[in-house]
């Protein structure tokens, strides 16, 4: 009798079945195809197990696979992957525990593992779309779990959802008065253990096609939001790290302390401020519009676990594990540097002796030509680049002279190449140059007013320093073709084979124009609203709660803590006391009820001994014109309540009767 009462139902089998798929689901994108393989045999098996084609497994078949997906996730995961490999673990365990499900403990063991993984879903991805997925699963397992105190013998699909909704529901105005009010702590998602995910992005060094590969992913760099009108796309530099070291094919970055003083920054116009939402990069670099400005990172915009370098760039003390949030203020029109000393004049003019000696002969030849005068020079560089040399995305590929080769040989190349040889250029004539990486551009989201970066937007130009002016910008690319500073890289190689060649089928192909565009445009503010207001809330709650409660103080907080939860609290007490309170009647016994007490009032009671069929007979005395139907109603009674032969039909025809006595009264 026992082991009968803790036996699950059919129907609670099947949701655990939809439960166990509901929190897998969204871990499809990044787990290894064998698991969900796995997990789809499991769900096979328990199905032929639920139909009676097959029986609960041995012993030993359960070990057997137990030591197949133990030895699975050692030759997939190792000690750099311990996050995804410790999920994939509790996918796998939840799928090897349906092969057990008879008892209600073994379901309450899969439910409550099942509520875990759905949480998970979140340390792997935190779109808009995911946290919907994880809403239905929580409601899913939550029906499973009503599903597995309903009575054996009941088969009810829909009763254990339509409880699960009434038990979340209340939750819903709990959830959000406690998101809006209560102090922020740090998200599970924050802390990023899994090292072993790659992540696309500018690196440490550059060497020819670096940069350019980098187009064949559309995947987000970051995203802005100004505080005003943005800069015009000429002027949307976005400043990541400054290689000043060249070893005759590859630029790097100088080894220079974080305690250096950055370069002297003069604005010679209104500053920008902006919020800038950076995306895990694995480096410790952070982007900033060119030039930004020491005032905004004094005030404390970005944190005090990141710095302004000797060559204005950001960096982080720690690796960049998760998303960003940062504030600056960087100015368009300035002098940088004004002064150069004469260790970093030798640094960034120092190239090998023996590289690229082509190149070096052409450099020498237009700097005479120029009259050795460094305007000139940085010109008649810029004419021989507009004239000569082409962008593209497929440039040819180059062996150890590889400046000789892209000067005097093949002269088609990407950004990386024009400032590198740029650089290198400058660099053999006395001027001081260096590259610098980061993004040009941008896309402009026009519903939620942010420029959106991706990797593809990826760029390199040169910083000259001229005498009397300091650091200069100047991008040979744009003299090769402005219309990449003009223009985004997805209108100007849309339709390019190699642009987004990682991503074939990427909604940026076929949206690039029209409805699509203005859908996935929505699409992505939407998306932006919600890692700002929802996932970032910590770094919006407090200046939003000053703007709806004033002053903040403890007596406030409380009040406008405690007054929404009773209110909502108050409500969900009475709905349960309410029905409580009202006896849940069958149709039949109200409709009979009503009639009991319409007699009643003509004077008709009846008694308590009187059963319902003699109180029938004697109705019929006193109302001749009613006595077959009474007759027949109390008939009709006996064999629903005691007789074996009681159908809907009997059941419809009683409350007919009954309904027919009561108009006719």
């Amino acid at each position: 009798m026992k082991q009968h009462a803790q036996q699950i139902s059919r129907a609670a089998v099947v949701w655990q079945l939809v439960a166990f798929v509901a929190v897998v689901v969204p871990h499809l994108i990044w787990m290894p195809y064998w698991i969900p393989l796995f997990c789809v045999a499991m769900i096979a098996c328990r199905l032929m197990i639920h139909s009676g084609r097959w029986s609960f497994p041995h012993w030993s078949v359960k070990l057997l696979l137990v030591l197949i997906t133990a030895a699975g996730l050692l030759l997939t995961f190792d000690k750099q992957s311990l996050l995804s490999g410790t999920v994939s673990l509790l996918v796998l365990a939840l799928s090897l525990k349906l092969l057990e499900i008879y008892h209600r403990r073994d379901a309450l063991v899969l439910i409550y593992v099942a509520y875990f993984v759905a949480t998970t879903t979140f340390l792997f991805e935190q779109e808009m779309w995911m946290a919907l997925l994880c809403f239905i699963a929580i409601l899913l397992v939550t029906a499973a779990l009503n599903s597995v105190w309903q009575d054996p013998q009941r088969v009810d699909y829909k009763r254990p959802l339509v409880q699960s909704f009434r038990v979340l529901l209340p939750s819903v105005p709990l959830m959000l008065l406690l998101f809006l009010l209560f102090p922020r702590i740090e998200p599970l998602w924050s802390v990023q253990l899994d090292r072993s995910a790659a992540v696309t992005g500018l690196s440490d060094t550059m060497a020819p096609g670096d940069v350019s590969q980098l187009t064949r992913s559309a995947a987000m760099a970051f995203r802005v939001v100004f505080d005003g009108e943005p800069p015009p796309p000429a002027q949307r530099y976005w400043r990541a790290m400054v290689y000043s070291q060249f070893d005759g094919r590859q630029w790097s970055q100088a080894s220079l302390l974080l305690s250096q003083p950055a370069e002297s920054l003069t604005p010679l116009s209104e500053p920008f401020e902006y919020q800038i939402i950076q995306e895990r990069t694995g480096r410790n670099w952070l982007f900033a519009l060119d030039m930004p400005m020491s005032s905004g990172i004094a005030s404390g915009g970005i944190g005090n676990d990141k710095v302004l370098t000797r060559t204005r760039t950001l960096e982080s003390k720690s690796v960049i594990e998760s998303r960003q949030h940062y504030r600056l203020q960087s100015s368009s029109v300035y002098q940088l540097g004004i002064d150069l000393s004469d260790d970093e004049r030798a640094r960034y003019t120092r190239i090998p002796a023996s590289s690229n000696p082509r190149t070096q002969a052409l450099s020498e030849q237009l700097w005479q030509a120029a009259d050795q005068q460094p305007e000139r020079y940085i010109d008649e560089l810029l004419n021989l680049f507009n004239r000569e040399f082409t962008y593209t995305l497929q440039p040819p590929r180059m062996e150890q002279h590889s400046i000789d080769q892209f000067m005097l040989e093949h002269q088609r190349g990407f950004c990386e190449h024009f400032a590198g040889a740029f650089a290198f250029m400058l660099r053999n004539v006395g001027i001081p140059a260096r590259v610098v990486g980061g993004y040009q551009g941008g896309e402009w989201n026009p519903y939620q007013g942010y420029l959106l970066l991706r990797q593809y937007d990826a760029h390199a130009w040169t910083e000259a320093w001229l005498e009397g002016e300091g650091w200069v910008r100047i991008d040979p690319t744009a003299a090769v073709a402005p219309q990449r500073i003009e223009q985004s890289l997805e209108t100007l190689f849309a339709d390019d084979p190699e642009f987004m060649a990682d991503n074939p089928v990427s909604a940026l192909r076929v949206s690039r124009s029209g409805l699509l565009l203005q859908m996935r445009l929505y699409y992505e503010g939407a998306n932006f609203a919600w890692h700002r207001w929802v996932l970032h809330y910590q770094g919006e709650q407090e200046q939003l709660l000053r703007n709806w409660l004033g002053d903040l103080n403890p007596l406030r907080m409380i009040l406008a803590l405690m007054i929404p939860a009773s209110l909502v609290l108050g409500w969900v007490a009475w709905t349960q006391l309410r029905q409580t309170a009202v006896t849940r009647r069958d149709p039949v016994d109200q409709a009979l009820h009503r009639l009991l007490e319409r007699l009643a009032q003509k004077g008709i009671p009846r008694h308590p001994e009187e059963s319902l069929q003699s109180y029938c007979v004697r109705l019929a005395e006193e109302r001749p014109d009613l006595s077959n139907q009474l007759r027949q109603m109390a008939l009709l009674d006996e064999t629903q309540r005691y007789g074996q032969n009681s159908s809907p039909e009997h059941r419809r025809e009683l409350l007919g009767l009954i309904r027919a006595c009561h108009k006719s009264l």
